[in-house]
């Protein structure tokens, strides 16, 4: 493939394209789970505008991306939200930062005042290097399900028989009553990490997914329940959604009750997802990332005991890229830098 950086005939387009036509050859580029159209739809509802865009050189179509357009008024203006950076046909930062310049042109031609690029599943450890995007940094444990396979903390794999001895009950789960058990679980979950770490937070850790969208990317058939239950509980104690397709799955949401923590069910979960993703032939279970609060690096441990593998990925973001928005960027610029400043130790 022609360097998407070379040549001034044959500079990188962005080309819109229809779902069904830009999901069609999606197979051939490294693309996050979160760039699917399933996830797209979910998210976007009937309220946003769902954007699929191509980026072609020389006819050929070199990298992908999907995202969601809002609309936030006449202060904000209109944004453009990626839940992943684009899908590349090579893992190049020529052509990541091509694609990166690409956007800029894009958002502004078509009137889109600011874009945020996230990185979830990420497939590339690499940041934009294009003046106009301003980058940020997190990690994901990424657990290799081939080869060897993933190796286990002795501490795991206790609390996994612990689990085993207390004969609870794992395996996929269908129903109507899922969600509103997650939902339950995700709050009891939320109880016992702010009485544990007088942190809060919201379960519903990203942009636009809530209760709402969680229904509907359950209906697109874009993810999973699981669930586990303790002999004579009459619900599960600990329910999990993966979103799961192409050999590769990511642990979106997972709640527990206060007995799934003490006999460590999510621990089995993991153990029996792992070993079924493996014996279906995926390539990789992503576990996600941290919190970024004070039972981060508790949670960073829990992910490491599983077999995950921290993987570095980078998001970016930018300022007001439209006139008269654009005159607000100097104090954007200002509360970057009081950002970073308070975040230092």
């Amino acid at each position: 493939m022609k360097n998407a950086t070379e040549g001034k005939n044959s500079p990188l387009r962005v080309v819109a394209a229809r779902p069904e036509v830009w999901e069609r050859n999606l197979n051939d580029f490294a693309f996050s789970l979160f760039l699917t159209p399933e996830w797209v739809r979910a998210m976007a509802g009937t309220q946003a505008k769902r954007v699929f865009l191509d980026f072609v050189q020389d006819d050929t179509v070199v990298a992908k991306v999907s995202g969601v357009l809002q609309q936030n008024g006449w202060l904000k203006g209109r944004s453009l939200l990626f839940y992943a950076s684009p899908a590349l046909g090579e893992t190049r930062q020529d052509l990541l930062d091509a694609c990166c310049t690409a956007l800029l042109a894009y958002a502004r031609s078509k009137g889109i005042q600011r874009m945020l690029m996230a990185s979830y599943d990420q497939q590339h450890s690499m940041a934009p290097g294009v003046k106009g995007w301003f980058v940020n940094k997190r990690c994901e444990f990424v657990v290799p399900l081939n080869g060897e396979g993933p190796v286990f903390s002795t501490n795991f794999k206790r609390n996994v028989k612990k689990a085993l001895k207390k004969e609870a009950l794992f395996g996929p789960a269908e129903g109507e009553d899922l969600q509103a058990d997650l939902e339950d679980l995700l709050g009891a979950t939320l109880e016992t990490r702010s009485s544990k770490y007088g942190e809060t937070y919201n379960p519903f850790y990203l942009p636009l997914l809530n209760s709402n969208s969680l229904e509907r990317l359950y209906k697109e058939g874009a993810g999973r329940y699981y669930k586990v239950t303790l002999p004579g509980a009459p619900t599960p104690n600990c329910v999990l959604f993966n979103l799961e397709r192409e050999g590769r799955a990511f642990n979106l949401l997972v709640g527990s009750d206060s007995a799934a923590y003490r006999f460590g069910l999510a621990g089995l979960a993991d153990y029996q997802l792992i070993e079924s993703y493996r014996l279906q032939r995926y390539s990789a279970y992503n576990l996600g990332g941290a919190t970024g609060d004070a039972g981060s690096a508790g949670l960073e441990r829990s992910k490491e005991a599983r077999g995950g593998q921290r993987r570095w990925v980078y998001g970016a973001t930018t300022n007001f890229l439209c006139f008269p928005h654009r005159l607000l960027n100097p104090l954007l610029l200002l509360l970057r830098r009081l950002r970073v400043k308070l975040m230092k130790p």
